[in-house]
């Protein structure tokens, strides 16, 4: 008799325990595979959530940063500003908060800062960034033109091999490049930007191309081999236009509040020679046609002078001025300050401030004393016109034109004409520019000196 049947029924028997178990095992693991897979996706989501709350955060600084530049005039006064309500603001998928707390030091200086606060939620996340800014001022560009033509004409003036910018710039115009020159700061052209009324201008240089017919428009940051610029801190094209103050009034307003309001053409002298004895300290001014001479301690006023018409200067300035006409300022010999070289510029710790700002021109007169060099300290603003030579592409070279400080013009102003020769630039009438930025405009001004409307981003951090 077969026991087969008896045998196979007893492994069943067996196995069917081992599978019960196995069977459970993996309906244990599904369940903890679901349960992990919920976890992950709510973490997902967590994250998720988080990066978008900081990026509605973002969204309230800029909107907030927006809202200052919007304004007449930086907001007064020390006590926090909530620019949109106490409410929080709904940005799609969040919600923000903003507030702009002003700087202490806001009551003391013409430059002024703030601290956007900017609190970003999405679900249950919130994130936290704080943004400080500060006013801009026309004193930070070492330079500035509305247009990089000769006033009046289609005639460009060109950067060349000879030239060195080593502070920030900026043009509204197109950047016209000739050879190699050098930019030390960074350099930005609003030609072709959104407020370029040039409705068929793009981002782009304009480039010399070794040919006087044959000039090239290009993006790319060099022409090679005719045109390498050099940009030390990059460059950006298309950016938003920077309007130049069109009058001189501000100034003027604040000569009759606590300055010196002139009315006519003036002479002025910074430090006068008084029988041998420089009167350091001291800014003297006379009209031009009685010779007499009126000698006014510059701490004893606002800083701020005005004439209402041309003014002549020169001279070494000792402390904080801004000299303003309505007319035009002609630079009648080197104009410096006390505690600084010549040629070299401020000396470490050197306190002393220029700003020269004129409704029309500024012009190097052509005589004896600038017929061998000029030097010139201080930071120069021509609303009108331009910056220039008087009669630059007549006589023959003379020398160098030394700035430390920057130079604003509404159209670019020659000083000087020249030609390459084997790549190096040959002075043939007028001046070699030998500019340089005075970087404590990085922080400080002359004197009730425009600001362009715009914040310089100081410093970004994310708060607890």
């Amino acid at each position: 008799m077969s026991r087969t049947p008896l045998l196979l029924s007893n492994q069943s028997g067996s196995a069917l325990p081992t599978v019960l178990i196995l069977t459970f095992l993996m309906l244990i693991l599904s369940a903890s595979a679901l349960q992990f897979g919920a976890q992950d996706a709510s973490l997902a989501a967590k994250n998720e959530d988080s990066s978008q709350a900081l990026y509605v955060a973002e969204a309230g600084l800029a909107r907030a940063l927006t809202w200052l530049e919007a304004q007449d005039n930086p907001p007064p006064g020390l006590s926090p500003i909530a620019p949109f309500g106490v409410t929080p603001d709904t940005l799609d998928c969040g919600l923000y908060r903003v507030s702009i707390i002003p700087d202490a030091g806001n009551l003391v200086g013409s430059r002024k800062r703030y601290t956007i606060t900017s609190l970003g939620s999405v679900g249950d996340k919130t994130r936290a960034l704080s943004l400080t800014v500060g006013t801009q001022s026309f004193a930070q560009f070492i330079y500035f033109t509305d247009d990089e033509h000769l006033p009046n004409s289609n005639t460009p003036v060109w950067f060349c091999s000879a030239d060195l910018l080593d502070g920030p710039a900026h043009t509204n115009g197109q950047l016209h490049l000739f050879g190699d020159p050098q930019f030390g700061g960074r350099l930005t052209s609003a030609w072709g930007g959104p407020d370029d009324p040039g409705p068929n201008n793009n981002p782009a240089f304009m480039y010399y191309n070794g040919d006087f017919w044959n000039h090239l428009e290009s993006a790319e940051a060099s022409n090679a081999p005719y045109d390498e610029p050099v940009f030390q801190d990059g460059f950006e094209l298309g950016t938003t236009a920077i309007d130049l103050p069109e009058y001189v009034d501000d100034l003027e307003t604040l000569a009759q509040n606590g300055g010196i309001y002139l009315t006519g053409n003036y002479e002025v002298e910074l430090g006068r020679d008084n029988n041998g004895t420089p009167m350091y300290g001291y800014l003297s001014y006379r009209k031009r046609t009685n010779g007499l001479w009126n000698d006014v301690k510059i701490s004893d006023t606002n800083g701020v002078v005005f004439a209402t018409g041309d003014i002549k200067v020169e001279g070494v300035l000792d402390g904080c001025l801004t000299l303003a006409c309505g007319g035009s300022a002609y630079i009648m010999d080197d104009l410096v300050y006390r505690d600084a070289d010549p040629v070299n510029g401020p000396n470490a710790g050197c306190d002393d401030l220029l700003g020269l700002v004129s409704q029309n021109d500024i012009v190097i007169r052509d005589n004896v004393a600038n017929r061998n060099d000029c030097n010139i300290h201080g930071h120069l603003m021509a609303l009108d016109t331009s910056f220039m030579a008087e009669y630059y592409s007549a006589g023959g070279p003379r020398g160098a034109l030394t700035v430390h400080g920057g130079i604003i013009q509404k159209f670019r102003g020659a000083v000087g004409t020249g030609y390459l020769s084997g790549g190096d630039v040959v002075i043939r009438t007028g001046y070699a520019k030998n500019y340089h930025y005075d970087r404590r405009f990085d922080a400080t001004q002359p004197p009730g000196y425009f600001l362009t409307g715009h914040y310089s981003r100081l410093n970004w951090n994310e708060v607890s």
